[in-house]
């Protein structure tokens, strides 16, 4: 007697995992990351075509994927200080964007920094291909 699986077993998803070709895809010419120093760049032409919403966005990808790449000696969440540094946004915007960002759903607060929430990668890749 053969058992019959779960119909909704199909509608589980493991919220702790990511599509690192799509991750790749969404950062590709827009986003350099350098494993040794542990920092996320935003690349200068594309940085000029966005606004300030995808460039943190961008950046907590970035960081997302460098953690994937140092298989997680390197956290996924940046704290504020860190994102302005990267987006070369100011403190007074970041902050309140993230607060915002959170309040979407799109990233998480983890320890003193943020993350993109694995499960909510959809809607941030909405978000950064968007015109502001």
């Amino acid at each position: 007697m053969t058992e019959k699986a779960d119909p909704l077993q199909a509608l589980v998803v493991n919220a702790r995992e990511i599509s690192r070709d799509t991750l790749a895809d969404l950062l590709r010419g827009k986003v350099w990351l350098d494993p040794d120093g542990g920092t996320v760049h935003l690349v200068p032409e594309a940085r000029t075509k966005l606004g300030a919403r995808q460039a943190v966005l961008l950046a907590l990808l970035g960081r997302k994927a460098l953690s994937l790449l140092t298989e997680g000696r390197v956290a996924d969440a940046m704290p504020p200080k860190d994102l302005a540094e990267a987006t070369a946004l100011k403190g007074n915007t970041v902050r309140p964007l993230l607060m915002r960002l959170t309040e979407e759903g799109m990233i998480v607060r983890r320890g003193k920094g943020y993350a993109v929430h694995n499960a909510a990668l959809h809607l941030v890749a909405g978000a950064i291909t968007r015109k502001e």
